[in-house]
């Protein structure tokens, strides 16, 4: 028999307490938000204020960091991102197809980012044809 242990999450990653927080964090900077969109065809005007606070944005991007790091969610962290997720899908693969052995992978958008990685980290040998 074979014991089941849940899986623990730290859950949404953020490190703010609430929206106001953070959006006060960003106050006098270009950055509303993480997650934003960067669209092209910039006016003169949004350009001239992106390099006037560029130095002030800078420093606060470090603040965030640092803040990202010592707070609630800091110890997560490194198991988030890309890397985090190809080392997953081989542990996945080693579950399911045994160790060690080749993998089939078809991804797109990210997907594709995601293959890329994979296909350049010391885990290639687990991708299926890629030996042959």
């Amino acid at each position: 028999m074979h014991r089941v242990y849940p899986a623990h999450s730290p859950g949404t990653v953020t490190c703010f307490g609430s929206l106001e927080e953070e959006v006060t964090f960003w106050q006098g900077t270009p950055i509303v938000g993480l997650n934003v969109s960067v669209a092209s065809n910039f006016t003169d005007e949004e350009v001239e204020d992106l390099y006037t606070t560029l130095e002030y944005t800078e420093t606060k991007m470090s603040m965030y960091s640092q803040r990202c790091e010592w707070g609630p969610v800091g110890p997560y962290l490194q198991y988030i991102g890309t890397s985090s997720t190809v080392r997953d899908l081989v542990a996945l693969g080693d579950k399911i197809v045994g160790p060690g052995q080749p993998i089939n992978y078809w991804g797109f958008s990210y997907g594709t980012i995601l293959g890329f990685h994979f296909v350049n980290s010391k885990y290639a040998y687990h991708i299926a044809g890629l030996l042959e």
